[in-house]
């Protein structure tokens, strides 16, 4: 049996998929109790682009062994893939109530709750996936993303600060926090994260963007002009780069003014 599983495996690895489905077939008619032979089976059949097969060998899982935590996981990814989103939540309650302290399904179900625009309930579970995974780069990620959803501009500030000091060197961090701060009318405290973005990533247009809309709200019209000259530079869209040419000519009359 070792050996079939073994190769089993290869083809798996290899991309074999219906290579790989026989085999996990035989080894089932040896071993019908094994949970985990469902589970893989289930895994192909998915793999070959078949949910149904795969949600009946994931529930014949689930029958032999209803504790195994991962295989709500995956039926819940079939789910999402179907856009039945209530059903993925259910699967992955299952999975939270087999083992709480688990950070990972938690997250997941997280995640599902931000999909489905529950940030109420997401920062809830996020909070609760922090207090046993402190160092959840992702988590601490999503929950300052839902706060900024609900409006709660500082609690997103304090999260994505805690993201930058995990990550420090990441443009996109720095682009975030910069818009919290612009939602939180912290303008110069934006203007920076803006700049750092850009020095952290030359080509990280959107930051010039912002740049210019912030220094023509400052009335900082030179600076306004050179940062929309530089976003400008990575429009396709001709009828963006007009538009973008018609402001900084407006921005060109008042800088005489």
């Amino acid at each position: 049996m070792e050996d079939r599983l073994n190769k089993a495996l290869e083809h798996f690895e290899k991309e074999e998929f219906n290579s790989a489905a026989n085999e996990f077939k035989a080894l089932i008619e040896e071993d019908p109790d094994n949970p985990y032979l469902y589970n893989n089976l289930g895994t192909i059949y998915y793999k070959l682009g078949k949910p149904d097969e795969a949600i009946e060998s994931y529930k014949k899982a689930l029958e032999i062994d209803p504790n195994v935590q991962g295989i709500y996981q995956n039926l819940a990814d079939i789910y999402l893939a179907n856009e039945d989103i209530a059903q993925a939540l259910i699967e992955l309650q299952h999975a939270i109530i087999i083992n709480p302290d688990n950070p990972g399904p938690r997250y997941h179900y997280a995640r599902v709750l931000m999909r489905d625009f529950r940030f109420d309930a997401a920062i809830d579970e996020l909070e609760k996936v922090i207090e046993k995974a402190p160092n959840n780069t992702d988590a601490h990620y999503d929950l300052a993303t839902a706060y900024f959803q609900m409006g709660n501009y500082d609690g997103a500030i304090s999260e994505y600060e805690k993201v930058q000091e995990m990550v420090p060197d990441n443009a996109d961090i720095y682009y975030h926090l910069a818009v919290t701060y612009e939602a939180n009318d912290q303008i110069d405290e934006a203007i920076k994260g803006f700049s750092k973005a850009i020095e952290l990533n030359q080509a990280h247009f959107l930051s010039y963007r912002q740049l210019g809309i912030l220094y023509t709200a400052k009335q900082e019209f030179d600076k306004a002009i050179e940062s929309f000259e530089k976003y400008a530079k990575f429009l396709s869209s001709a009828e963006e780069k007009e538009s973008i040419k018609a402001i900084i000519e407006k921005l060109r009359l008042s800088a005489k003014q």
